[in-house]
């Protein structure tokens, strides 16, 4: 018989329509869990729902910058499935603008997306799994978010900064009811975004990583199916890296 290490959990990924977001929601769905995809997109989120091999989805269009819309999007998935077990954090969005030419509406739309959107997803989580008395949150960080990136704009490095001292925060505060909460800081991942780039720089970055190249988006659902397993779990307030050896601590 198959091991499903995920079983009967209601998983909810943000920003599933498209590179990371949808591997992760395969790799969970492989994995045995029901997959809610919730992204501002909804006909990419649709798109990524087709691509789940019968397993139980549920394509949602959500904000996580507005708190009315995160509400509405936990209360859709509590009628849908009564439970919420797993919340992966993975909506973002990323910008390379350099610090003179950064306006103060791209400065607080990254971080209302980036920084605001885990936090009100995962308060909401929150509320939930403390009910239950049992939970995961991973947010994707980003090695950027520790070193500061070599090619992400200063808005974009210090909301996942921000994202990864609040994976810590709030994994003191949710060991007491059984919920565990990490987050994984992926390198330059070989999407549609850094396909952007071009080749010259694409090239250049990839020279900077011991490992050479770029990571896979599986390699960070990999990552991430790991944490939200019960091989994990003794894991909680852990900033896992998955860059090749470009960030070594």
């Amino acid at each position: 018989m198959q091991n499903l290490p995920l079983k009967d959990r209601v998983a909810i990924v943000t920003g599933g329509s498209r590179g990371i977001g949808r591997a992760i929601c395969q790799v969970l769905g492989r994995d045995g869990a029901s997959v809610v995809i919730a992204d501002i997109d909804v006909d990419g989120a649709k798109v990524s729902a087709s691509m789940m091999d019968g397993r139980p989805t549920l394509a949602v269009a959500a904000d996580v910058s507005s708190e009315q819309s995160v509400r509405q999007l936990y209360s859709q998935v509590r009628d849908s499935f009564g439970r919420v077990d797993i919340l992966v954090n993975n909506a973002g969005i990323f910008k390379m603008t350099p610090i003179l030419e950064i306006e103060l509406d791209e400065w607080e739309r990254i971080m209302a997306i980036n920084l605001r959107g885990t936090f009100l997803m995962s308060r909401e989580a929150f509320r939930i799994m403390k009910e239950q008395q049992s939970g995961n949150i991973v947010s994707i960080a980003s090695a950027a978010g520790k070193i500061g990136g070599l090619v992400a704009g200063a808005h974009y490095s210090a909301s996942k900064a921000g994202v990864i001292c609040f994976t810590k925060s709030l994994a003191l505060q949710a060991a007491a009811y059984n919920i565990r909460v990490n987050a994984v800081c992926p390198g330059p991942t070989k999407t549609g975004l850094t396909a952007d780039w071009g080749e010259e720089m694409n090239r250049a970055v990839a020279e900077e990583i011991p490992l050479k190249g770029y990571a896979q988006p599986e390699d960070v659902a990999e990552a991430v199916a790991f944490l939200l397993s019960d091989r994990a779990r003794y894991i909680t307030g852990e900033i896992l890296d998955v860059n090749g050896g470009l960030v070594m601590d």
